[in-house]
């Protein structure tokens, strides 16, 4: 008998052809694509986008945003009209513009339509969280034939930059401190260097200037309550993996099991942030001396000094602490590129990122 293993599981390098791949025949998708990612080049791929569409899809629309928000709007109606499949087409804001638009006053519209992400933009941090590939075929391939797991996301109401209540929806990560000072800079800088680069600078701008403010975090999770307070670096709220252009924050963490990974990170000193920065990339951010990592199904953030606090939401700045946020529990069907259920434990983890 032939000797079996773990990697026979694999697909084979055949199943990889794009020429070998089965055409989804019952699943309409609408692509809700953002012409405007990655600094404009989208927008020169439509035509790319289209012909690669009709290749993975018998049943396929690209419909093209016209500004903020405008992403929401769309996948609302796509909903609405009865799409099987909502593809956010671009980086991590329309990501979180197009998983907005599956919500409504924070409950879902559909338990059916299915969410999934074709990466385009300056930042891709959640399709390293799905394992969506970064080429097109690829993508949609895992669009068409890939893994749908019912997948949590995060609830949070805060402050808007007007001073009134703001409200969103969140999948990946989110977060307040150094990240939301990270976030404002990568956001308002020139992204044609592409978003790994794009956000170490703005990480390292942050690092040398932001000022750390006092603030007090209370949580509850299933480890029970607990609160913190003193001066914060960052707070990250992980529900994926990955944030600020391949930031490892949720290492060993799960979409899928109703809580946040939530690591809080004292300030040690600029010329200590900087030297420790490395610990974001290599998913060890928990080894900072004096941080607190814990799982958390909701808490709430709020500043002590009474300066302004700014938010990282999936990679956008929407506002300030006060801030609450909630893990609402297996929310949104997604489709991504998993080779085996993360829902299924005793099985052995076939893709990881890769350790230093």
């Amino acid at each position: 008998m032939a000797n079996w293993s773990w990697r026979n599981k694999l697909p084979s390098a055949h199943d990889f052809r794009s020429d070998a791949r089965a055409r989804n025949e019952t699943e309409r998708i609408v692509c809700v694509m953002n012409p405007q990612a990655a600094a404009g080049k989208a927008g020169m791929r439509v035509g790319e986008l289209k012909r690669a569409l009709d290749r993975a899809f018998a049943q396929a629309e690209v419909w093209k945003t016209e500004g903020p928000g405008h992403a929401s709007v769309l996948a609302a109606r796509a909903i609405e009209e009865g799409a099987d499949i909502v593809a956010a087409v671009g980086g991590d804001g329309t990501c979180n513009e197009v998983v907005n638009g599956f919500f409504e006053q924070g409950r879902p519209r559909s338990r059916t339509t299915i969410f999934t992400v074709i990466p385009f933009g300056t930042g891709s941090d959640l399709s390293r969280s799905v394992r969506a590939p970064s080429e097109l075929a690829d993508a949609l391939w895992v669009a068409a034939t890939g893994m749908t797991l019912p997948t949590d996301v995060g609830h949070i109401r805060f402050v808007d930059h007007s001073g009134g209540p703001g409200e969103r929806m969140f999948i990946n990560v989110a977060g307040f401190g150094a990240n939301g000072d990270v976030v404002h800079r990568a956001n308002t800088a020139d992204k044609r260097l592409g978003g790994k680069a794009t956000f170490i600078q703005a990480t390292l701008g942050t690092l040398l200037h932001f000022d750390p403010p006092r603030v007090e975090v209370d949580w509850d999770g299933p480890d029970g309550p607990g609160r913190w307070s003193g001066t914060l670096l960052s707070a990250f709220v992980a529900n994926g993996g990955f944030c600020g252009g391949g930031m490892n924050v949720g290492r060993g963490g799960s979409m899928h099991d109703g809580a946040f990974d939530l690591t809080l990170l004292p300030t040690k000193g600029r010329a200590r942030n900087v030297a420790e920065s490395w610990r974001l990339y290599d998913g060890t951010v928990d080894k900072v001396a004096g941080s607190r990592r814990m799982y958390a199904s909701s808490l709430r953030a709020r500043s002590l000094d009474g300066r302004p606090v700014l938010l990282d939401v999936d990679g956008e700045q929407p506002g300030m602490l006060e801030a609450e946020f909630r893990c609402v529990e297996r929310a949104l069907p997604v489709r991504g590129g998993w080779l085996k259920s993360p829902l299924l434990r005793g099985q052995r983890e076939i893709w990881r990122p890769r350790r230093r």
